[in-house]
């Protein structure tokens, strides 16, 4: 490659980089979750080590900071999901719930009407 190739390359990383760090343009939460993990955080790692051998190492610094902010923010949110675990415990189930739901008489019928019930599928009818 040549030498004006490789700086416009640096040059294009670097302002993406920080476009994406002052506007924080982070990913969806699964992704900075997944960033949480040994593997990929040892990935990132040799990532970045590669970046500062290879390229400009304001660059690599670049990529430091955004990978930091990925994952202080799946830290963050795994810290705010715990809180609200802890903060809406699970309900306990009322007695009348349970006898509804093991119950056959969830649907009040009229004595008038036939204890069969009838249903057809009018799907084809229905115009949108």
């Amino acid at each position: 490659m040549k030498v004006n190739t490789i700086t416009l390359l640096e040059n294009t990383i670097g302002l993406i980089l920080a476009i994406f760090i002052v506007f924080q343009l982070l990913p969806n939460i699964e992704v900075c979750r997944k960033m949480n993990q040994p593997v990929y955080i040892i990935l990132y790692l040799v990532f970045t080590v590669i970046l500062f051998v290879t390229l400009n190492p304001i660059v690599g610094f670049l990529f430091l900071v955004y990978g930091y902010q990925l994952i202080s923010r799946g830290k963050q949110e795994s810290k705010r999901n715990e809180t609200l675990k802890q903060l809406n415990p699970d309900k306990d189930v009322d007695l009348e719930e349970i006898v509804i739901q093991n119950s056959d008489f969830a649907r009040i019928k009229n004595q008038d009407e036939d204890q069969v019930t009838r249903v057809k599928p009018i799907l084809e009818k229905i115009v949108i």
